[in-house]
């Protein structure tokens, strides 16, 4: 083996060795919260033989919450949110992309400005806003928050950068108006991107909080996020009981990632590139 090639298969070693290192430090908080939640709550933070592991927590979960109201809840508002935000966003980013239109440079900078501001700092006056509207304890409170996002204005708007302003032209010498372009040419090649903000809105949805629990209080409009936080403060003593509620919240968005990682990573590698 030349010298070369023995430097080369070290350093692959020493790659797949951090990486396998990483991943098992991402994974394990949710093996973690796995095993205890298959654990008895007397056996709390002590190893079992596998015999002793019981499915009794989720039970104890489905039983004493409206475990499948909330899922509704949470799937429901999600998949309008994603909706409605391929379809802004989209459409923004495309805009921002390829309109010249007056102001677009100072709206894509306010864009950017928005993306520096903590979401903390304008959650009282989205709130008055909600309220003034009357739709506290409402779907509409849990999903026309999230429907635009900056970073997604931003990512499909880079994204719409990189594709060749020579296929535009084209269209046009045929004929097609900026809404055919757009939908005949533009989407169908960004659909990658488009997956992948699908992806990141459905996640960021899902696991949201402030906005929930600040816009609810009614337990009918409550998502998983808000429903398990209410067991948590009625089930504190029971740490296997709270992590089976984490298992239950987290598996869709697992599943989720797995289905569409082979769009989110080439789409997120490739954002911004010409």
């Amino acid at each position: 083996m030349t010298h070369h090639r023995l430097v080369r298969l070290v350093l692959e070693v020493v790659k797949y060795a951090f990486l396998t290192l990483f991943g098992a430090i991402m994974l394990a908080p949710l093996l973690f919260a796995l095993y205890t939640s298959l654990q008895d709550p007397a056996d709390y933070l002590t190893l079992v033989r596998p015999n002793r592991l019981t499915l009794a927590n989720y039970k104890f979960v489905i039983t004493h919450a409206p475990i499948a109201k909330w899922y509704f809840n949470t799937a429901f508002v999600t998949a309008c949110t994603i909706l409605g935000a391929v379809t802004v966003n989209t459409m923004a980013g495309y805009a921002l992309s390829r309109i010249k239109f007056p102001g677009r440079q100072f709206i894509f900078l306010v864009v950017l400005a928005i993306l520096m501001v903590p979401f903390q700092a304008y959650l009282i006056p989205l709130y008055l806003i909600v309220a003034r509207l009357g739709w506290l304890n409402s779907y509409q409170a849990l999903i026309v928050p999230f429907i635009f996002n900056p970073f997604l204005v931003f990512f499909m708007r880079q994204s719409y950068e990189t594709l060749p302003q020579e296929l535009e032209d084209a269209a046009a010498v045929d004929g097609a108006g900026r809404i055919t372009t757009f939908l005949r040419i533009a989407v169908p090649l960004s659909l990658t991107a488009i997956t992948t903000q699908a992806v990141l809105s459905g996640t960021w949805t899902w696991n949201a909080f402030m906005v929930p629990v600040t816009m609810t209080t009614d337990r009918d409009y409550y998502v998983l996020t808000v429903g398990l936080n209410s067991l948590q403060s009625q089930y504190y003593t029971l740490p296997t009981v709270q992590m089976a509620g984490v298992v239950l919240l987290t598996i869709p968005v697992i599943v989720m990632f797995v289905a569409f990682q082979r769009f989110i990573v080439p789409s997120l590698a490739t954002t911004g590139l010409r």
